[in-house]
Parts: structure tokens; sequence; C-alpha cells
């Protein structure tokens, strides 16, 4: 991602009171799932690293090159190595908790076939991209024109298996309705007088899974 495209990135944040608000959200949906040292694969401007080093996590990596948003990470000392993922992989990776947070919809297959090869048996995945499944998930991705291809929940899970993750939780969030009689009813009406499938009206706009490998 260009320097100029950074604007369009999913929910830039360009200070420190926004980026805190966006990481404390993704800990909510995502800080259960934790399991040893995190590593941020595309940290962005490192909005979910600054929120966990508010808590007192140290154990904290993230990894950007759009030189922009490593910058803001870097003035609110959130520790970020400047590569891309295709340099970084090469490296030696050490088992954690890798997030793969709203990256996978923006690089090329190919690249992320071999960053998911590449991270080590004993680490935990955790994935986030615009649910195909879902209206709100087709506004997710159509949104962002750095977008290069969408992912749908049955190519992910092909992908993991191939590659001998476990499904540890998946699910659509963000906007999704609530369990209850009231999705009840509408999934009702939506099956038998629309004729279209549930998800497509409940569902909500991202798609994330939990793996290990």
């Amino acid at each position: 991602m260009s320097s100029e495209s950074a604007t369009f990135h999913c929910w830039y944040c360009a200070n420190m009171t926004e980026a805190l608000e966006k990481g404390r959200y993704l800990l909510e949906k995502f800080e259960t799932y934790f399991r040893g040292p995190i590593v941020d694969l595309g940290c962005g401007e490192g909005a979910m690293l600054l929120a966990l080093k508010e808590k007192g996590r140290t154990d904290l990596l993230g990894i950007e090159s759009n030189p922009e948003l490593a910058g803001l990470a870097e003035s609110w000392g959130v520790p970020v190595v400047r590569t891309d993922l295709g340099e970084f992989i090469r490296g030696e990776l050490g088992r954690a908790t890798y997030t793969y947070i709203d990256v996978i919809e923006h690089l090329p297959f190919e690249l992320n076939v071999d960053v998911l090869k590449s991270i080590p048996a004993g680490s935990r995945l955790i994935l986030q991209t615009p649910y195909t499944d879902s209206l709100l998930g087709h506004q997710s991705y159509m949104n962002v024109p750095s977008h290069v291809a969408p992912y749908s929940p049955m190519v992910v899970r092909q992908m993991l298996a191939k590659l001998r993750y476990e499904i540890v939780a998946e699910g659509s969030v963000d906007g999704r309705h609530p369990d209850g009689w009231k999705k009840k009813l509408r999934g009702i009406f939506v099956k038998r007088v629309l004729g279209l499938p549930v998800e497509l009206i409940t569902g909500g706009a991202n798609y994330f899974v939990v793996a290990d490998r």
C-alpha cells in the first residue's frame, strides 16, 4: 500500500484518541482468543497493539509496510517492523497469536497462501475480512478501493484446511443481528417470503475465524 492510499485503509485513524477507541473495540471482539505473544500482521496505525500496550502488555509486535501508518504507530510507542509481509515471513517466526485483521483482501492470493503457510506450528491465527455472505459485507468490501479480491468464508475455510489449521471459532461481526426471537422472525420472513439466504440480511459486515496450527 502506498502512502497516498493510507487514507483509504480500513477504518484508518489519524490520531491517538481515535486509535485507542478502535483498538479497544477490536479487543472486545478478539482478546478472549489471544494466547501468548501477539504479532499483528499488517497492523496499520497500530490501534489494537496500542490498546494492548495501554493494558500493560509488552509481548507485542506490529508488521507494516505503509510508511504513513507505520509512522503513526511508532509515534504512539507501538513496536513496529517496517517491512512488507513477503519479507517478514522469510525470517524466523516464533510461536504466537498472529492477527490478520482486514489484510487478506488487500493482498494477492499467492502472498496470502505464503503468509498462512509460514505461521509456525503451535501458533494461533485470528483472521478478519469482509463477510461476502451478507449485504453489509458487500458494502464493507466495496467501500475500500485498495481491496484486491474478496474472500468468502468457504474459501477461507478451504485455505485453512489445506494448510492443516484447526478452526476454533468463526462467525460474523459488526452489525450482525443479535440472536433472539426477533432474528428468528426476520429469518423466517427473509427465507420464506423473500426467498433469500438469511445471512444475506442478518449477517454482519465482517467474517472472522480463529484457527490453531
